[in-house]
C-alpha cells in the first residue's frame, strides 16, 4: 500500500493482533496496524496500517491513513489517505491529500506554511534598522491583450 519511495522509518509498530488503549507518544515515527483507543502523540509520522482501527485524537509531523480513524487529526504537514482509507473526524493540516475510494467525513481547516515577516518600508535617508528604504519608482500597467511595443536602438 505504501510506495517505497515513501516509506518511512518507523521506531515503534502496533501489530495487527495487538489492541491498545490509553496514550500513546512517540519522539520518531509509529506504525499501527491493530486496534487503538486512546489519544496519539507523534513528532514524526503516524502510519495507520490497512488492517488498523484507530479511534484517538491524534497529533503528529504527518499521518498516513491506509485503515480507518475516527477522530480529530491535527498535523504539521501533510495527511493522506490511501483508497482503502476512513477517517471520520475533523483535520487540521497543511496539506490533505484524498484519492479516488477513500472516505472522508470530517471538516477540514488548511493552515498555511509560516510565511516570512514583511518588513515595514521606510522612507529614504530614515534609520533603516531592521527595515529595508524603498525609493517610489513608477511604472505604467500594459491593459490585456495589447502587446508592448520594442523599442529600437538608433544609431547616431
Amino acid at each position: 500500500m505504501f510506495k517505497r519511495e515513501e516509506a518511512f522509518e518507523t521506531s515503534s509498530v502496533i501489530g495487527k493482533e495487538t489492541e491498545f488503549k490509553g496514550s500513546l507518544k512517540d519522539r520518531e515515527s509509529i506504525r499501527i496496524d491493530g486496534k487503538f483507543e486512546g489519544e496519539i502523540e507523534v513528532e514524526g509520522h503516524l502510519i495507520v496500517g490497512e488492517d488498523a482501527v484507530i479511534k484517538a485524537n491524534t497529533k503528529a509531523k504527518s499521518v498516513s491513513i491506509a485503515g480507518k480513524v475516527v477522530g480529530d487529526v491535527n498535523c504539521e504537514g501533510k495527511v493522506e489517505l490511501f483508497p482503502s482509507g476512513v477517517l471520520e473526524g475533523n483535520v487540521k493540516a497543511h496539506s490533505l491529500v484524498i484519492p479516488k475510494g477513500a472516505l472522508f467525513n470530517g471538516e477540514c481547516r488548511m493552515i498555511p506554511f509560516e510565511e516570512k515577516k514583511e518588513q515595514e518600508p521606510v522612507e529614504k535617508g530614515e534609520e533603516t534598522e531592521g527595515k529595508i528604504a524603498i525609493e517610489p519608482t513608477e511604472r505604467k500597467i500594459q491593459e490585456p491583450g495589447r502587446k508592448r511595443k520594442k523599442r529600437r536602438k538608433r544609431n547616431i
